[in-house]
């Protein structure tokens, strides 16, 4: 098999969602909309549309995680006063109760991902992931993407 850049990104993220599922086993928020509340939790007061571009994820992704999430009672969903088209998302204590656990979570992840390597070296590592995410964004958003 060829190597290639998409099959090592494939790989680290299959075995951190594993590892967080296992984590959240006794939880009903799949590995997805984890990020979602993290991101609603950290930040209140965000509109849908907010949420998915802070995400880089599209509307129906995020409308299909923050359903979850309300239903689960995560957090409320109530509609924007001066746009009553948007909705404005914000933690229910349910939700701000699971942040504390989804942020460890997170950095017990990024621990074992960072062992072995230098701080110079994470850092080299981060600016390259960003901008191959970057590049992986505007492929997605290419006019010829859809052809």
């Amino acid at each position: 098999m060829e190597e290639s850049l998409s099959k090592w990104v494939s790989i680290i993220h299959r075995n951190l969602c594993s590892h967080m599922d296992r984590l959240f086993r006794d939880s009903d928020i799949g590995h997805g909309p984890r990020r979602f509340l993290a991101e609603i939790a950290l930040t209140p007061g965000l509109t849908q549309e907010e949420v998915s571009e802070r995400l880089l994820m599209d509307k129906t992704t995020t409308a299909r995680a923050v359903k979850q999430l309300e239903n689960g009672g995560y957090i409320t969903r109530t509609r924007d006063a001066t746009d009553r088209r948007r909705y404005i998302l914000n933690p229910t204590e349910k939700g701000g109760q699971v942040l504390p656990r989804v942020l460890e979570a997170w950095r017990e992840c990024h621990l074992a991902l960072a062992e072995g390597f230098t701080d110079e070296e994470l850092e080299v590592a981060l600016a390259m992931l960003q901008r191959l995410a970057d590049n992986a964004v505007s492929l997605r958003r290419s006019p010829e993407a859809g052809k």
